[in-house]
């Protein structure tokens, strides 16, 4: 298979902005991802669909559920009913309407999945299919041992030549440290082990004899 010869500069470039988004992708989530765009697609650009419908129709049915519960069924049976008959009502347009945005939710979840995949997937297997014999960086010579450049030179190149694939490793082990120290302090605090008193350790060894 043939290779494209593509500036040095420009693959290293686009990997690191590639990986990047694979980590920022990964830490958000996918499916978070998706809920924040189909959100911003219903409420700003197209602010006339079923979403908007639903949500006041929702806003109709919780006012008639408190109306109808303020009132009695037996002191006012007619006016009870005939809230019954509407709440009714708006329950069977809200399953046809949760129906609808269902399917369109779908649809936008489905191009954001695929807008997701070209952006953080296809570049790095371009990539590694047309520009993997490309050499990124020259080792001075005498800078690592014979062995370490030759494992560095791995799988294409002769000693002293990174390529790709060895580009592409460190860029993912720097980026993984990085989002370890900036999730680190947000972590959930574990309390410091207390050692036991020496009431409780006579104790336990009683017990044990």
């Amino acid at each position: 298979m043939f290779s494209i010869d593509i500036d040095p500069y420009n693959i290293i470039l686009i990997s690191i902005v590639v990986l990047f988004l694979q980590k920022i992708v990964s830490i958000i989530g996918k499916q978070t991802i998706q809920n924040h765009i189909s959100n911003f697609y219903f409420t700003h650009v197209n602010k006339n669909s079923s979403f908007k419908e639903y949500t006041t129709k929702q806003h109709e049915l919780s006012q008639l559920i408190k109306q109808q519960k303020s009132i009695s069924a037996q002191d006012e049976y007619a006016k009870w009913t005939k809230i019954n008959r509407s709440i009714d009502k708006l329950k069977q347009e809200l399953i046809k309407l949760q129906e609808i945005n269902s399917l369109e939710k779908s649809s936008i979840d489905n191009i954001t999945k695929i807008a997701i995949t070209i952006i953080t997937t296809i570049p790095i297997w371009f990539l590694r299919i047309f520009c993997r014999k490309n050499a990124l960086f020259y080792l001075r010579t005498g800078i690592f041992p014979n062995y370490l450049e030759w494992i560095l030179a791995l799988p294409f190149f002769k000693s002293g030549i990174i390529g790709l694939t060895c580009w592409m490793f460190c860029v993912n082990y720097v980026l993984d440290n990085l989002v370890f120290l900036i999730k680190f302090p947000f972590e959930n605090s574990i309390s410091k082990p207390i050692a036991p008193s020496k009431d409780e350790e006579s104790t336990k060894v009683k017990e044990i004899k």
